[in-house]
């Protein structure tokens, strides 16, 4: 018999770094397991991104489901601490047993077994709709390049501008320490569509827990307008997290 859930991770690193960059905004959430794949969607708490998460089944080597659609109510801050305990020689087992979830972390060989009971929350509905406007720039950058320009940002600033042309993409911060501007033109590391000049305003830290779990040579995917939040893309070895990022007034 097929327990209501059972899906194995041979490499749990994607998904332990997916699970920690959702858990910088969302406390808890409810995990959906279903025929596709694992969905997760909810706003944070302070209303400012909204988080999603989609992992397709094959990022499992392992995935039983004895239901079309199986949720998985988590405090994310218990189940993040779980997940780090998992070394480069383990594999995570994850099963639904009666009201906890099962998560086993063994070495590949076999010889060295831990396990966690993680009981299921009482989530709130996390069903969110929200409007977001059609986008004017969209730019893909390799996510080193991103990373580095927001890390100048903050050298004097906590927010910074984002400025897209068809020829450049533009990182601007500035105060009363000083005023950082970083360049980037389209090439291998930079794609940029833009049909009308596109400028808006972001929080740096979160800009920068958004891109944290993106390798060094990951596309990131940004779409803005002007004065509109900030849809923020990428893949973690197929996982994919996507966020909606509220912007700050010019």
């Amino acid at each position: 018999m097929i327990a209501v859930l059972d899906v194995l991770l041979e490499d749990p690193r994607p998904w332990k770094a997916a699970m920690d960059t959702v858990f910088s905004f969302l406390p808890e959430g409810t995990l959906f397991f279903s025929d596709s794949g694992v969905h997760l969607r909810a706003m944070d708490p302070s209303q400012v991104v909204l988080v999603e998460l989609f992992a397709p089944k094959d990022v499992f080597s392992k995935y039983e489901l004895g239901a079309p659609n199986v949720p998985v109510p988590l405090d994310f801050s218990e189940y993040t601490k779980i997940l780090s305990r998992a070394g480069s020689d383990d594999r995570v087992r994850m099963k639904l047993e009666d009201v906890s979830l099962s998560v086993v972390i063994e070495r590949v060989n076999g010889s060295f077994r831990r396990e966690f009971y993680l009981p299921l929350r009482d989530v709130s509905d996390q069903a969110t709709e929200v409007s977001i406007p059609n986008a004017t720039s969209t730019v893909m950058i390799r996510a080193r390049l991103l990373k580095d320009a927001l890390r100048d940002s903050g050298l004097f600033a906590t927010s910074a501008v984002f400025v897209a042309r068809p020829d450049v993409f533009m990182v601007e911060a500035k105060s009363q320490q000083g005023i950082t501007r970083v360049v980037a033109h389209p090439g291998d590391d930079v794609k940029i569509s833009s049909d009308l000049e596109s400028i808006s305003r972001y929080s740096l830290p979160y800009v920068q827990n958004i891109v944290k779990a993106a390798d060094s040579d990951t596309f990131i995917t940004l779409a803005f307008g002007n004065d509109t939040p900030a849809k923020i893309t990428y893949d973690v070895s197929g996982i994919r997290l996507t966020f909606f990022l509220a912007h700050m007034i010019l």
